[in-house]
C-alpha cells in the first residue's frame, strides 16, 4: 500500500501540472481554468492509477502516456511550429501514443538486457525532466531564431560550397560509425554491412538537405522557416525524450563505473572552465587570477572525471580530489556561478562513494585456468591365479 500511495502521489502532481497547463493556456481559461483543469487532471489520474492497481492491468503503459502528455503539447503549442492549440491538442495525444507503445517497449527491453534501470519515482522525473528540458529546448531555438539569419548566410555561400560542406560532414560521421562498428567486428566487411543502415539514413538526409538549399537558392524556400520548425521539432523532442531517460542508462552502467557522478563532475568542471574563460573578465578586474584558476581547476576536474571512468579502482582518490577542486573554485572562480562547484561537490561526493563492481579476474584463478586437468586413472587389468 505505500508504494501505491507514492504512485498515486507522483500522479496526482503530473496530472495537476498537466491539467493546469491544458486548462489555462491551450485552452486560454486563464487562472480559474488551471485551476479546474489541474484539479481534474489530479483525480482523473489518482482514479486511474489506482483502477489499473486493483483490476491489474498494466500501470506502465498508462503512466508513460500521462508523463509525455505535456511535452507534446509544448512542442505543438509552441510559436516555432505555429500551429497553435489545435497543435497542442494533436501533438500531446501523439506524445502520449508513442511513448505508450514505443517508449515503453524500449526501455522494458533494456531493462530485461539490464542496460536500463528503474528506479523510484521514475515517472516523475520522466515527466519533470522531459517538460522542463522540451521548455528549455524551445526557447534556445527560438533566441538562436531571432540572432542568426539562415537564409542570408545560405545565399552568401557558394552553392557547391554548401553541398560539399553537407558531404563532407555526413562522410565524416558515417567515418566514425564505422569505426564503431568495427571495434565490435571481426572484419572490415562485416563493419560495413552492420553500417548499412546508418549509410541509407546518411544519404537520405544529404537528398533531403541538397534539395531544400537548391530551392533556398533558386528563391523557392526560405531556409529560416525550415530550419525554424525542423529545429523547432527534432531537438525539443529529442532533449524531452533522451534527457529524462539518460538517468536510466547511468544508473546502469553506474555498476561497473562511477559513471553518475563523472558525468556530474565533468558538466560542474565545463561550467568553471567557461567562467574562467568568458565571464571572468566582466566579474572581476584584470589580473585577478580568476581566469587563470578557472582554466586550471576546471580542466583538471575534467580530467579526474573521465580517469575515474577509465580507472574505476582510482575512484576514492579521484572523486575527493574533485571535492577539493570543486571547494577550490568558489574560492578562485566564482564556484563557476555557484552552480559548477555544487554538481563538483555532488560528483565528486558520488564518485568517492562509489560501490560498484569491478570486473577483474584474480591471479590465482588466472593460474588455476591455465592449468591441465587432471589425468583420469585407469584400473589395470592385471590377471592374478
Amino acid at each position: 500500500m505505500i508504494k501505491l500511495f507514492f504512485e498515486t502521489l507522483s500522479m496526482i502532481v503530473i496530472g495537476l501540472v498537466t491539467g493546469a497547463f491544458a486548462g489555462g493556456l491551450v485552452f486560454g481559461k486563464g487562472m480559474g481554468g488551471a485551476m479546474i483543469g489541474g484539479g481534474t487532471g489530479a483525480a482523473l489520474l489518482a482514479l486511474l492509477t489506482m483502477l489499473f492497481h486493483f483490476m491489474k492491468w498494466d500501470k506502465a503503459k498508462m503512466k508513460y502516456a500521462s508523463t509525455s502528455l505535456l511535452p507534446g503539447a509544448l512542442i505543438g503549442g509552441s510559436q516555432l511550429l505555429g500551429f497553435g492549440a489545435k497543435g497542442a491538442v494533436i501533438f500531446g495525444f501523439c506524445n502520449a501514443i508513442i511513448y505508450s507503445t514505443l517508449i515503453h517497449k524500449m526501455v522494458e527491453n533494456h531493462v530485461n538486457k539490464e542496460r536500463y534501470v528503474l528506479y523510484h519515482g521514475h515517472y516523475l522525473i520522466l515527466f519533470l525532466l522531459g517538460s522542463i528540458g522540451t521548455f528549455v529546448a524551445i526557447n534556445v531555438i527560438g533566441i538562436i531564431d531571432h540572432l542568426v539569419n539562415f537564409n542570408k548566410a545560405a545565399m552568401e555561400l557558394p552553392f557547391y560550397l554548401t553541398n560539399l560542406a553537407v558531404v563532407v560532414v555526413a562522410l565524416l560521421i558515417y567515418a566514425t560509425g564505422l569505426l564503431i562498428k568495427k571495434r565490435k567486428q571481426e572484419t572490415w566487411p562485416q563493419a560495413v554491412q552492420a553500417s548499412r543502415n546508418m549509410l541509407f539514413i546518411l544519404a537520405a538526409i544529404i537528398a533531403v538537405l541538397m534539395v531544400v538549399f537548391t530551392c533556398t537558392h533558386l528563391g523557392m524556400v526560405s531556409l529560416d522557416g525550415v530550419v525554424r520548425r525542423v529545429a523547432g521539432l527534432v531537438l525539443p523532442y529529442g532533449v524531452g525524450v533522451f534527457l529524462p531517460l539518460s538517468f536510466g542508462y547511468l544508473l546502469a552502467s553506474n555498476k561497473h563505473r562511477p559513471v553518475m557522478g563523472a558525468v556530474f563532475s565533468l558538466v560542474g568542471g565545463s561550467m568553471i572552465l567557461l567562467v574562467g574563460i568568458s565571464v571572468a573578465p566582466m566579474l572581476l578586474l584584470p589580473g585577478s587570477g580568476l581566469m587563470w584558476a578557472g582554466l586550471v581547476i576546471g580542466m583538471v576536474m575534467m580530467m579526474l572525471s573521465i580517469l575515474s571512468m577509465a580507472k574505476p579502482e582510482t575512484h576514492l582518490f579521484t572523486g575527493c580530489l574533485i571535492i577539493i577542486c570543486s571547494i577550490l573554485s568558489f574560492i578562485g572562480a566564482a564556484g563557476g556561478l555557484v552552480v559548477g562547484g555544487l554538481l563538483g561537490l555532488i560528483g565528486g561526493t558520488f564518485i568517492a562513494a562509489w560501490n560498484g563492481v569491478l570486473s577483474k579476474t584474480g591471479s590465482n584463478d588466472h593460474d588455476l585456468s591455465k592449468r591441465p586437468k587432471d589425468i583420469p586413472t585407469v584400473n589395470s587389468n592385471t590377471i592374478t591365479g
